[in-house]
C-alpha cells in the first residue's frame, strides 16, 4: 500500500509543478495566476497531510486523501484527450 500512496504523491506534486510551471509561463493577468495557484497550494497541502498520515500509520487515510487528486487528475486527463 505504501507504493500506491507513494505513486498518488508523485502525482500530486507532478500537477503541481506543471501547474506553476504553465502559469509562469504563459501571459496571464493576476486573477488568472491566482486562479491557478489556489488548486496548486490544495495539491501541496493534500500531499502534506497524505505524508503526515502515513508516518502516523494511518495508511487508509493516506490513501484517501492522495488518491482523489490522483482520480480527479486522471479524468480531467482523459477528457481532455478524448
Amino acid at each position: 500500500m505504501n507504493i500506491l500512496i507513494w505513486m498518488c504523491l508523485i502525482v500530486d506534486l507532478t500537477a503541481a509543478v506543471f501547474l506553476i510551471v504553465s502559469s509562469m509561463s504563459s501571459e496571464q493577468d493576476s486573477a488568472g495566476k491566482g486562479m491557478v495557484m489556489l488548486p496548486v497550494l490544495l495539491l501541496i497541502s493534500l500531499v502534506a497531510l497524505s505524508y503526515y498520515l502515513m508516518q502516523k500509520q494511518h495508511l487508509s487515510w493516506s490513501l484517501v486523501v492522495s488518491g482523489l487528486p490522483v482520480i480527479v487528475i486522471v479524468y480531467l486527463l482523459f477528457i481532455s484527450v478524448t
